[in-house]
C-alpha cells in the first residue's frame, strides 16, 4: 500500500493520472533504463559484430567498464548528494553535468580503445554514443529531449544492423517505452520521437562512416 501511495503522489506531482497505467509505465521506464540499454547495446555489438564471440566478449567487458561504470557511479553519487530532484533527473538544467561527464568519459574511452586497437564495430559503437551524447547535450541547453528514448533508439538501431528479428523486437520495445515516458509526463510525444530519431541517425551515420553499412 505504501508503494502505491508513493506512486500516486509521484504521479500527481508530475501532473499525470495515478493508477495501474502509471505504475506500468514507471516499471517499463525502469526496465528499459538507459544504463540497462547501454549494456544491451554493448553486448549486441560485441557478440554479433565481432567474430568469433570469444574475441568479442573481452571487448564487451572493456566497453562496459568505459561506457557504463563511470557514469553509473557519478549519477549515484550526485543523486545521493541531492543534485537531482528525482532519479529521472526531470529538471532539464540538472542534466547538463550528466551529459558533460558522459561525453568526456566516452572521449577518454575512445582514446583507450584506439590505443588497444579495438575492432571497428566497437569503435563505431562508442563514437556513435559520444556523438549522440554531444548532440543531446546541445539540444538540452534549450529543449528537453528524451534520453530514455535516445538510448532505446540507439539500441534498437544497433540490433537491426545485425538481426532483423531482434531489431523488430527492440523497436516494439521502443514503442512501449515511448508510451511510458509520455504516460508518466516525463516527456512529450515530440521529445520521445526526437530522441528515437536522433539516435537512429547517429548510429546509422557513424557505422556508415566506419564502412560497416
Amino acid at each position: 500500500m505504501s508503494r502505491q501511495n508513493d506512486l500516486a503522489a509521484e504521479a500527481l506531482r508530475r501532473g499525470a493520472a495515478p493508477g495501474r497505467g502509471y505504475a506500468l509505465a514507471r516499471a517499463i521506464s525502469q526496465l528499459l533504463h538507459p544504463i540497462i540499454l547501454s549494456l544491451v547495446s554493448i553486448c549486441i555489438v560485441g557478440m554479433l559484430g565481432v567474430k568469433p564471440i570469444r574475441v568479442g566478449l573481452p571487448w564487451v567487458l572493456i566497453c562496459a567498464f568505459i561506457q557504463i561504470v563511470p557514469g553509473a557511479i557519478f549519477f549515484t553519487i550526485r543523486l545521493r548528494q541531492g543534485a537531482y530532484t528525482d532519479d529521472d533527473v526531470s529538471v532539464r538544467s540538472q542534466r547538463n553535468e550528466l551529459y558533460l561527464f558522459g561525453v568526456l568519459t566516452l572521449t577518454v574511452g575512445l582514446s583507450i580503445l584506439w590505443f588497444l586497437h579495438a575492432p571497428a564495430p566497437i569503435m563505431a559503437l562508442l563514437t556513435s554514443a559520444a556523438l549522440l551524447g554531444l548532440l543531446s547535450w546541445a539540444i538540452n541547453l534549450a529543449w528537453k529531449i528524451s534520453i530514455h528514448a535516445a538510448t532505446m533508439g540507439s539500441t534498437a538501431t544497433l540490433a537491426t544492423l545485425y538481426s532483423e528479428r531482434l531489431g523488430l523486437t527492440l523497436w516494439l520495445c521502443a514503442l512501449a517505452l515511448g508510451w511510458a515516458r509520455v504516460r508518466t509526463r516525463n516527456h512529450t510525444l515530440l521529445q520521445v520521437i526526437a530522441g528515437l530519431a536522433l539516435a537512429a541517425v547517429c548510429v546509422a551515420g557513424t557505422f556508415s562512416a566506419f564502412g560497416l553499412l
